[in-house]
């Protein structure tokens, strides 16, 4: 089937998206939100489908990151960010799980979790 090899980055601190390369996306170490609202732009330019970035990037973007989320491509979203205590992008994850799946999986390992320590 041709036209599914569509394009997917990651944009982020480094430690953050360095094993995402692994997985063959394309990376953009960025530390600050105008680097990010420039890469955004220029794969956006590109063609990418899909853009995560990380939550502490997202947290520092505030509104500017707001007319991203509304487009319909590229799809921008948020992951968390190492060494951080997730919450957007744990939530965001979870939300995709669950409309790709029909599973809530990060829910039930949390139980399954709450359940082993009683």
């Amino acid at each position: 089937m041709a036209g599914l090899e569509e394009k997917i980055g990651v944009i982020g601190e480094g430690e953050s998206i360095a094993g995402f390369r692994a997985l063959g996306l394309e990376v953009a170490p960025v530390h600050d939100p105008q680097g990010a609202q420039e890469v955004l732009e220029a794969w956006a330019a590109d063609g990418f489908a899909v853009i995560f970035l990380t939550e502490k990037l997202a947290q520092e973007m505030g509104p500017e990151l707001a007319s991203w989320r509304l487009r319909y491509l590229p799809v921008v979203t948020v992951i968390p960010s190492a060494r951080q205590a997730p919450w957007l992008g744990r939530q965001e994850l979870r939300t995709a799980i669950r409309k790709a799946t029909g599973i809530d999986m990060i829910g039930q390992r949390d139980k399954a979790r709450q359940q082993a320590q009683e």
